[in-house]
């Protein structure tokens, strides 16, 4: 049951490192009414900030009040699937922090693409991770399709879909 856990937190840590790389707007950001290849890389960064701070509201605080987030993972068993609301990942994302002693990663293959309408962004990317949780060292690469939109003028995140696999 404990390596089961151990597997699912170091997922919804891959989940949590791809909103950190393209989703969510400062406080004093101005309203967008459009966004731009330099938008989600400046977002990038601010997200990227408050995860490594263990800041579960700024991270939620991205997410689109009705944001569906797909995780699909490889086991012994095979693929698991686990779709989750923002309050689910939000609850998920407290155990993990608690848990996690050191969290690494880095993203490459980044690939933007802003909408003909320059109303959404789909961000795809891989992540290569590390996780050290209760002495285990987790290491990890998850390819990610992310979804950011305008909704009240600010960039967030309606859809994410990871395929995690082991290293």
């Amino acid at each position: 049951m404990q390596k089961r856990y151990l597997k699912h937190a170091a997922s919804l840590l891959l989940v949590l490192a791809a909103i950190a790389n393209i989703s969510g707007c400062k406080e004093s950001s101005p309203q967008y009414t459009t966004i731009t290849e330099n938008d989600v890389v400046a977002i990038m960064d601010e997200v990227e900030r408050v995860t490594l701070a263990k800041d579960i509201n700024g991270v939620i605080s991205y997410l689109a009040p009705f944001v569906i987030i797909n995780l699909s993972m490889e086991t012994p068993f095979g693929i698991q699937r686990v779709r989750m609301s923002r309050d689910q990942y939000k609850e998920e994302l407290q155990k993990v922090f608690s848990k996690a002693s050191h969290h690494e990663y880095r993203c490459e293959n980044v690939k933007i693409t802003i909408s003909d309408d320059s109303r959404s962004a789909i961000v795809e990317t891989d992540i290569i991770e590390r996780i050290v949780m209760e002495g285990k060292d987790i290491r990890t690469k998850t390819h990610e399709k992310t979804v950011v939109e305008i909704i009240d003028g600010k960039l967030l995140v309606t859809s994410l879909d990871a395929v995690v696999v082991k290293l």
